[in-house]
């Protein structure tokens, strides 16, 4: 394909009034601008000279049959991210007007922006959104254009609605002014449109732009290698290739809490995958070459890992929202409740789970799996071991435990050889030494320690975690109080209190109201919170009878609470 020959410079106006409707394909990733984007956009489009113009940048369609007379649909393959910015932002031009103008002072105005977000016939009736977004994306964005806010689900598409919002509002004093910004999208904004006929040709101009520069996903070019892939086979259904695809990145793309969802997810399933076989660690770097080429080049039916792909993506998501429910109720809130900690702890593991939760229904397996994994990263990381070797570690036992006759067993053996998992002593030590911050990796370790060995008899730490606080019992933070409440009386020095403040031993649990009122009051003042009435939390009861609480008595509870650590995180 001769790419020069595709190329035509265009005003975003053109994309914007044509008899095309443009679809956002359910494989491509979803709508995920922030602010810092929004600004951008928003700072190019109030630095256009008046006889000038600003480059949108290059736009990437995948056109069908052509319809002649008809509204033909045109798939966005890439630039989507920045057609439905100017749409939302269109919207907000819209809700403006209205909100602020007189539909006399608004009606020609505002018929070109209705006739910038609809495909309208020549007597004026809407024959459908001109753009249409992927399954996760649809709903919310349909609201906005119908001009249904309230009804908007998809924060980020909200985000963008409200900050142009808020920029008009604040800005756009007059309504010449939105008129200008108005004109200046549609007049001059310039894009490139480069057209292709088919997966294949898409995939050669995405190979062109990435070895020149575009920055790609290693998502994006996994799912144009695979379409190219399959529009070159013979006897490969495209149209439910793209569907797996779309489903897949379904899958993923409600994983909104979890950085790089996309690459997280496929790195895991190649390294956990019983189809694939790979005992090998999967870099980021090398996801999309070799790894996924040279899978697709290698495998013979298309369908069937993309069918398992899909399987292990749903997976993946119900591990990671702990939402497992296939077992009876007790049991899946246990199961769920261990997930939310791995998830605290680390994603690494979640190769071994992913595989695990593949091959048995064994309740007990499965949350001794969970609890092993805990145990061995919450050692490695208080005792500073190397993260590097953690992905080999749990590929490993994805490819391995699984073929044993004992798979909990197999784990132990082979985490307690090579020195993988550090030993008590190890752990004791570093453990009475670490600084804790105020994290949740805190929360669950004094949690954990709570439950496990306190038996805390109210409601479950784990449940209640973001509605607790860390307390330092020798308070944290400087101050007046500081000094005279607790150095001075206690003998600490200022080097001892930077040292000791984030040992185990000055910290525990309150819930919330308590601690806030603990503060940096005295000792005696703080055990009032400290006592059975006031939190449910044994282990903060223990600190009610203290009369003294300096470096000595900070060393001897952080040694007592390493000593319950060895047990509560061990094999």
């Amino acid at each position: 394909m001769q790419i020069a020959e595709q190329i035509r410079p265009k005003e975003i106006g053109d994309l914007f009034n044509q008899n095309e409707r443009l679809r956002i394909p359910s494989y491509q990733r979803r709508y995920s601008w922030e602010d810092e984007h929004f600004e951008d956009l928003w700072n190019d489009l109030n630095s256009i000279d008046p006889e000038g113009s600003h480059f949108f940048g290059t736009i990437v369609f995948m056109s069908g049959t052509h319809v002649a007379g008809g509204t033909n649909e045109i798939d966005v393959v890439d630039g989507q991210q920045r057609i439905t910015t100017i749409s939302i932002l269109l919207c907000a031009i819209r809700d403006h007007l209205e909100a602020n103008y007189t539909e006399n002072e608004i009606g020609q105005r505002m018929e070109s922006i209705e006739g910038n977000l609809w495909i309208v016939d020549r007597d004026g009736e809407k024959r459908g959104m001109r753009l249409t977004l992927g399954n996760l994306d649809h709903d919310s964005y349909e609201s906005l254009v119908n001009g249904y806010v309230d009804e908007i689900d998809n924060g980020k598409i909200e985000a963008a609605y409200q900050y142009f919002r808020d920029k008009l509002d604040a800005e756009c004093e007059t309504l010449d002014a939105v008129k200008s910004l108005h004109d200046r999208i549609l007049d001059q904004l310039i894009y490139v449109s480069i057209t292709a006929k088919g997966h294949s040709e898409a995939y050669h101009l995405f190979e062109t732009m990435n070895n020149r520069g575009l920055s790609l996903s290693p998502i994006d070019l996994m799912k144009n290698y695979l379409l190219m892939k399959a529009a070159k086979r013979g006897g490969v259904d495209e149209d439910r290739v793209e569907d797996l695809w779309g489903e897949i990145i379904k899958n993923i793309d409600s994983l909104t809490h979890l950085n790089d969802s996309g690459p997280t997810f496929f790195r895991q399933y190649f390294m956990a995958s019983s189809l694939l076989g790979i005992n090998q660690k999967i870099t980021k770097s090398k996801l999309y070459e070799p790894t996924f080429t040279e899978i697709i080049d290698e495998i013979d039916d298309m369908e069937t890992l993309l069918t398992d792909i899909r399987e292990k993506s749903t997976l993946f998501r119900k591990l990671l929202q702990q939402d497992i429910d296939h077992f009876s109720r007790s049991e899946n809130a246990e199961i769920n409740r261990l997930l939310r900690d791995a998830e605290i702890v680390s994603i690494t593991p979640f190769t071994f789970f992913l595989r695990a939760f593949s091959e048995s229904d064994d309740v007990d397996l499965l949350k001794g799996v969970i609890r092993k994994s805990n145990a061995l990263l919450i050692r490695r990381q208080i005792c500073d071991r190397n993260t590097g070797p953690h992905d080999t570690i749990f590929n490993h036992l994805a490819q391995n435990a699984f073929d044993a006759d004992d798979p909990l067993q197999y784990m132990d053996d082979y985490l307690r050889s090579e020195g993988r998992f550090p030993t008590d002593e190890q752990f004791e030590r570093h453990f009475t030494q670490e600084d804790f911050s105020r994290s949740d990796r805190t929360k669950y370790v004094l949690g954990k320690i709570e439950e496990d060995h306190y038996g805390h008899g109210g409601k479950e730490v784990v449940e209640s975690r973001y509605q607790v606080h860390i307390e330092h019992i020798l308070p944290e933070h400087p101050g007046k109080n500081l000094t005279k409440l607790w150095l001075e009386p206690f003998d600490i020095s200022d080097d001892e209190h930077a040292d000791f403040k984030k040992r185990i031993g000055n910290l525990t649990l309150l819930e919330e109201d308590p601690n806030i009122r603990a503060s940096n009051r005295s000792l005696e003042k703080k055990q009032q919170y400290y006592s059975e009435d006031r939190t449910d939390f044994k282990m903060t009861h223990e600190l009610q009878d203290r009369d003294r609480w300096g470096v000595s008595e900070i060393e001897e509870r952080s040694t007592q609470l390493a000593e319950i650590a060895t047990e509560v995180w061990n094999l």
